[in-house]
This record gives structure tokens, sequence and C-alpha cells, in this order.
């Protein structure tokens, strides 16, 4: 993540040097040591102001809750988690969902504030891509090019500890005639591509390109590579 961050000039070379140096354990507050702390506040700063889940997306300027459901668009509101959030915590709305029937004192929320304390989730899933890949299963993994929380560089910082051979190498893929993102398929079943100018949840910022993914997937093809011309 903080090498991602340094190769597109939203913390410094140096955070990110230090952060690499002191070999930062950020999976827990208890594992960090005064250095790290010092460094994850300076990078806390530069982050403060953009959205991290999509680095170059506008931020949303009003927080206002609505409980009306705002006019479809195929273009990504920034708000656009405040209007859900104020949508699905409508009674009615809940009721017609068949949601909250033992009416919960909290509200919904995306993230749960209530469950503080989740032990039982893997440190890694490395482990289960290589039981699906031993079973025959094909597995693809994708990333947003410009998401910031889980960014490309850690995706394929964790594909390299797979140890897999490469069957086709680095190269662009199209989606609607214009590039969707880039993709490289290893030997044993497993691709990886990038989706171009997509944040976190890649649907939401490009639609038409992961249809085009999701379309290659359950059709067991390729994603479709451009022609050279001569």
């Amino acid at each position: 993540m903080y090498d991602y961050l340094a190769s597109h000039a939203i913390i410094s070379d140096k955070a990110a040097y230090a952060i690499n140096k002191n070999t930062c354990d950020f999976s827990s507050d208890n594992n960090l040591t005064s250095e790290c702390n010092a460094i994850a506040d300076e990078v806390t700063l530069d982050l403060a102001f953009i959205d991290l889940y999509n680095i170059y997306a506008p931020t949303c300027k009003n927080e206002n809750l609505t409980s009306k459901p705002n006019k479809y668009t195929i273009v990504n509101d920034p708000c656009g988690e405040f209007y859900v959030y104020g949508y699905l915590n409508r009674e009615d709305v809940q009721e017609a969902l068949h949601a909250n029937v033992t009416k919960l004192k909290y509200e919904w929320s995306p993230c749960s504030s209530v469950i503080r304390h989740w032990v039982d989730s893997a440190s890694t899933v490395l482990p289960l891509l290589h039981e699906f890949l031993n079973n025959g299963l094909r597995v693809w993994i994708f990333s947003g090019d410009t998401d910031g929380r889980v960014p490309v560089t850690s995706t394929k910082y964790s594909i390299k500890k797979l140890n897999l051979p490469v069957k086709n190498n680095w190269h662009p893929w199209l989606s609607y005639g214009e590039v969707g993102g880039y993709t490289e398929v290893y030997k044993g079943g497993l691709t990886f591509a990038t989706v171009r100018q997509a944040g976190h949840q890649v649907p939401s910022y490009q639609p038409a390109r992961a249809l085009t993914l999701i379309k290659h997937f359950l059709d067991g093809t390729p994603l479709p590579a451009p022609k050279l011309k001569n």
C-alpha cells in the first residue's frame, strides 16, 4: 500500500522508505514501534483529504443523509454511501427487505462499529488460492488501478509469493474499443487483471469494464487483447 501511495506522489518517498526499513507491522496497534507510529501519523495527514478507495475521485462535499433515492446515474456519486445509509435505515425499506426483524438498537452501516474484535479472519488467502488452483479451479484476481486501499502493488506482491510461472506476459486488454486495463496470465489457471481508472468498488467506477471482465470470466475466454497495426 505504501509503495503504491509513494509511487503516486501521495506520501513521501522518505515515509515509504522508513516503513519498509522499520518493517512496520500495522496488523495490530500493539505491534507498532514509536518510529512506526510517527510515520503512520505523517501518512494519516497526507491521506486526510482524499478518498483512499479512489485516489483521484472527488470527495463528498455534503454528507447530509437522505431517505429518498437519488436519480440513477452511471457516474459514481461521491456521496452515494451516505444516500445508501439513509435509505437502508428507513423502516419501510427494512420491512420490505425482511431485514432487522429482531429490531436491533443500532442502525445498519456498511462497516460494523459493533463487532470490534473479529479474530477468526485468516491473515492471508494464499493457501486458499493454492488449494483452488490445485483442484483445477480457474481464479481471476482484479484490481482497480486507482484503489489505494487494496492497491495493485499489494496484489502483485501477493501473486508473486505464489511462485507461478507466467503463461501470457503482461499486456493491455480491451473493453468496447478502449484499453480496459492490463493483464497477466499464469500457468495453473490464475489470471490477474487491472481495471483502468477504477477504484476499490470496480463496477461503481467502471461498470462497462467490469462487465467485460465478468463476462469473459464466466465464458471461460481470455480478455481481448489489441492487435498491433502493420
